[in-house]
């Protein structure tokens, strides 16, 4: 059948609006009926997107079958952007014998002690991990140890609930906050469960792990059976002003130390995903550099989000969110040579209060020639929430540049006061004390 789909589940409406303007009639969106009521600007046409309840796998494939019917079409190819998207589209890829990383890899890889548990044992460099289900349990590992400690969920995303814990008092906040924030999360897809259900593992144990001191890295790589092919590593700089983990900004074309070999680390990445069960991916690897060792602290069977497909396009040309499409519909993807690649930075938006976003002033950024890119994540009329209640809506953008010295971290906090962020108090910020 000439007719055919490739399946794009649950992803946000930006990454959508960018597939369906670049690759019309390219797409099945899967989408949640919330994400498409807060963003309804461009939506692709019925024949490109169904709004399905993610949490309803027998509804989804009854919406697609219909769909199959209604379009004379078929899936081609599965591919999901965001992690918690990612178990419910290995589920489909198996109904409609797709290729993607099985259930099992998945779940594995969404749990950040399993993932952990199974490289140590593989002799894989990584931190030593454990699960914690009470404060108790979380400071006899920080006297084990010896050292600092972090604290985080079993499968959170980002810096969400993340926390660096130094002494006895700070791991015990650390574990009550957790606690308190997560049994009440509403994103259940991320966290497992409805919110106040005790009874899921995910919400009522969490991963606490040594601190690894040491320059940051992002990685994306593809995996197919023995082959390994590294798309891009980016370097992060981290964010002193916002929550632990926290990334201000990405670097690329980054370059592995001096220490690190890049064919050993090639051997390395591969094995760390097939001990994991995943065979054949394209996936996001983050690490930490320290003592000539790639210190790996979690990966996902998926290309690394945010403003990196982004930050990648501008220095590479390459298509990122095109790529993943192609490799799920079993194309051979063709990768730039490093070579051409252009030294870039992506400095992300944060919103600095809480409010209503009434509006940008970039004016000053306009005569700056480092400038290549600004991108708004959201217009007016967003609402922001600051952690620890929310980690996402504080997240507004980002700047792409082409540093012109040595400090980088400046230029981003340069470039970052350029931009003026015009906020609207709201009645329930004020009411939250903010």
């Amino acid at each position: 059948m000439s007719n055919v789909r490739t399946v794009v589940y649950g992803t946000t409406a930006d990454y959508i609006k960018i597939m369906n303007d670049r690759f019309p009639g390219r797409c099945l969106f899967i989408t949640d009926p919330g994400e498409r009521a807060r963003h309804k600007e461009s939506t692709p046409d019925d024949t490109s997107e169904l709004l399905c309840n993610l949490d309803n796998l027998d509804e989804t494939i009854s919406r697609i079958d219909g769909w199959r019917v209604a379009a004379k079409a078929e899936p081609s190819g599965i591919v999901a952007f965001d992690d918690e998207s990612m178990a419910n589209a290995s589920l489909l890829a198996r109904h409609y014998r797709l290729k993607y990383v099985s259930p099992e890899a998945v779940a594995i890889c969404r749990n950040k002690f399993e993932t952990k548990r199974l490289w140590a044992s593989d002799g894989l460099p990584c931190p030593e991990t454990a699960m914690v289900e009470s404060a108790t349990e979380a400071v006899e590992f920080l006297e084990k140890v010896k050292q600092p400690v972090v604290i985080k969920p079993l499968t959170g995303s980002g810096s969400e609930l993340t926390f660096l814990c130094k002494d006895r008092y700070e791991c015990l906040s650390a574990f009550m906050l957790t606690r308190a924030r997560l049994l009440e999360h509403a994103n259940y897809r991320m966290f497992g469960g409805r919110p106040g259900n005790t009874a899921v593992t995910t919400r009522a144990a969490y991963e606490i792990e040594t601190y690894i001191s040491g320059r940051e890295y992002s990685c994306d790589f593809i995996i197919d059976g023995d082959l390994v092919e590294i798309i891009r590593i980016a370097r992060k700089i981290h964010a002193s002003d916002q929550p632990f983990g926290t990334t201000l900004a990405y670097l690329v074309p980054a370059k592995l130390p001096g220490g690190i070999e890049i064919g050993r680390f090639r051997k390395q990445i591969r094995r760390a995903a097939q001990v994991l069960g995943i065979n054949r991916s394209i996936c996001m690897l983050d690490f930490i550099v320290h003592e000539d060792a790639a210190n790996m602290l979690e990966i996902a069977p998926r290309p690394g989000g945010d403003c990196l497909p982004f930050l990648i396009k501008q220095s590479s040309d390459l298509d990122v969110l095109g790529l993943a499409l192609d490799f799920a519909d079993g194309i051979t993807p063709k990768l730039p040579d490093l070579d051409k690649w252009i030294n870039l930075a992506a400095v992300r938006i944060f919103a600095k209060e809480e409010g209503t976003v009434a509006g940008y002033d970039d004016s000053a950024l306009g005569t700056d020639t480092r400038v290549k890119e600004i991108y708004y994540k959201h217009s007016g009329g967003h609402k922001v929430i600051l952690p620890p209640e929310d980690y996402d809506s504080r997240i507004l953008g980002h700047i792409i540049f082409s540093p012109t010295g040595k400090n980088v971290e400046r230029e981003c906090l340069e470039l970052s006061e350029k931009l003026v962020v015009k906020m609207e108090k709201s009645r329930w910020a004020t009411a939250t004390g903010s």
